[in-house]
């Protein structure tokens, strides 16, 4: 394996597959807010959840099973988001016919496709996985010593374990996706593929559910005690998918080098695999991918064509492109499901113990506090949820290497501009519409007061669209090779979620200063609260609008 090769071809795909920062302060200070605001709090509440659970753990003489279940969990969703990801840049990205004309060997270039994945996937598991081991080794510091718990081999072990642990569930991506593609030579179809990160995740939670079974009442605490005992079904099953892991975790907990150099001699043997089936098949996958592409033509029907508003067809396009797209569909779409859902499962499984009940408890008696409190999570959630499904930051990104049309197309810029805000508003608001009710029907909240948080989500919704949009028509990304480049690699999603994440610490000060300082009444902190936001979005709006049109006109 001619290494210095694979390593060229790396360079080459990150520089072609990545958004480049623009050259502005601006731009920055955002990176520097998102950092702050994103990255190292996850870090650190990852951390601290190591630390509880190996605190709780070591009670049962069992210290490595709360690391080991966090990194297990890891594995899992990396192998779930990851499949699309390795089976796009592997064999459907854009630079396919690009490279197979050079004289590469076809495993170099999967190996550099490979290693550019994985690394690309893999940046923010690495700060997480950090964050575990040093909650991990402290907890371990207060109750055996800190000279006893930095053990040289558990030192190196775990630092070696950062960059191991993300690269089994890739190889296993890999290897699928190799599998797969030479058993669509015949099938032509690419639909059996797609679905399989969904069969992955229902798989998962099946796995989850299950291994619930048998702890008695569902809490962390018969949660935990279940990890320690060795009975948790899902833990036990993923020790044996991902089997170097708990090799690894046994070489951090008992500094054995014996059983680092067998996690490490696991993941050669797999890369190993990986690379040989790689060299008998990843050629033939390329056929069939090139196949496939040339059998997609457009077939027009007459039903298609019929006259209608522009206003409806642009955003008829909008929507075939997120619904017919699988990166952007679950990644943009789908994905606020999980708002409600999360919501519910939030309060029904905890709404009747520990610190919810206390605040449910509270909000019932009436306390100012926490109505403020339950205001100021509903305010965040909105910011947030439209932040992180990037629809709004990447409308313009969408277009892709198409984005020059928006120009050309005879649909003035106003039409375009407001399809692409109503899709964000369609597969987003009514999400938040129902996690609204569902907050409020277990904080057992008046109907006016859900119908006030319902209002407040809108204008929060809407500052954050005009926001993303306003940012992405200013800097899109289109030099992408593949639908989730076009996610990942896009710089304004990252920094829209930075914005909305000082907003929402904003609401909370704002909060504190009104009623923890100021004494204002409740009554008065919900009407300046909605009187605020108002104002920010009319005048986001005014200024916005003529700055994303202003950007639609300079693009080419």
């Amino acid at each position: 394996m001619k290494v210095v090769g694979i390593r060229s071809l790396v360079k080459i795909l990150s520089k072609n597959t990545e958004m480049q920062m623009p050259d502005s302060i601006g731009y920055k200070v955002l990176a520097l807010i998102a950092a702050l605001g994103i990255m190292i709090p996850c870090t650190l509440i990852v951390g601290f959840i190591s630390f509880v659970m190996t605190e709780a753990l070591i009670e049962v003489e069992n210290p490595g099973g709360g690391m080991l279940f966090e990194m297990q969990i890891l594995s899992a969703f990396s192998m779930i988001f990851g499949i699309l990801v390795i089976f796009s840049v592997m064999f459907f990205s854009s630079d396919r016919e690009h490279f197979v004309t050079l004289p590469i060997p076809s495993h170099h270039l999967m190996m550099a496709k490979f290693t550019y994945a994985y690394m690309a996937e893999s940046i923010m598991e690495f700060m997480v996985l950090l964050a575990v081991f040093i909650g991990y080794f402290i907890a371990i510091g207060r109750n055996i010593g800190v000279l006893a718990a930095l053990n040289p081999i558990s030192i190196i072990a775990a630092l070696i374990g950062i960059f191991l642990i993300p690269l089994v569930p890739m190889i296993y991506c890999g290897i699928f996706s190799l599998v797969l593609m030479a058993a669509l030579s015949r099938v032509k179809s690419t639909k059996i593929f797609y679905r399989l990160s969904t069969i992955f995740l229902v798989l998962f939670a099946g796995l989850f559910v299950l291994s619930l079974k048998g702890i008695g009442e569902i809490n962390m605490e018969n949660y935990v005690e279940s990890l320690g005992s060795g009975s948790n079904l899902l833990l036990r099953t993923l020790n044996i998918i991902f089997f170097p892991v708990p090799w690894l975790s046994n070489a951090i907990s008992e500094g054995s080098i014996v059983w680092l150099l067998l996690s490490v001699a696991g993941n050669c043997g797999l890369l190993a695999i990986f690379f040989f089936l790689g060299k008998a098949l990843y050629q033939k996958g390329l056929y069939t991918a090139a196949s496939l592409g040339s059998s997609k033509k457009a077939e027009v029907k007459a039903g298609d064509i019929k006259q209608t508003s522009q206003y409806r067809a642009s955003l008829q396009k909008e929507l075939k492109v997120i619904l017919r797209t699988k990166a952007f569909s679950g990644n943009c779409a789908y994905i606020n499901v999980l708002w409600p859902v999360g919501a519910f499962l939030l309060f029904h499984f905890n709404g009747n113990k520990g610190v919810f009940a206390q605040f449910i408890e509270m909000y019932g008696e009436g306390r100012d506090r926490a109505s403020m409190i339950l205001l100021m999570v509903i305010i965040a959630i909105a910011f947030i949820a439209t932040a992180l499904n990037s629809l709004a930051s990447t409308a313009f990104t969408r277009e892709g290497q198409h984005l020059a049309l928006i120009k050309f197309i005879p649909v003035p810029y106003e039409t375009q501009m407001y399809a692409k805000a109503t899709l964000s508003f369609m597969f987003t608001y009514p999400m938040l519409v129902i996690t609204d009710i569902i907050i409020c029907i277990y904080m057992k909240a008046p109907v006016y007061i859900c119908v006030f948080f319902a209002i407040i989500m809108l204008m929060a919704h809407l500052i954050s669209i005009v926001i993303g949009m306003w940012m992405d028509s200013s800097s899109p990304y289109v030099e992408w090779d593949d639908e989730y480049s076009a996610l990942r690699g896009n710089l304004n999603t990252f920094f829209n979620m930075a914005i909305m994440m000082v907003l929402s610490f904003a609401v909370v000060i704002l909060g504190i200063v009104l009623y923890e300082l100021l004494k204002l009444p409740i009554l008065a902190y919900y009407i300046i609260m909605l009187a605020v936001l108002i104002g920010v979005f009319l005048r986001l709006f005014v200024v916005g609008k003529r700055a994303i049109l202003v950007n639609m006109d300079k693009m080419s």
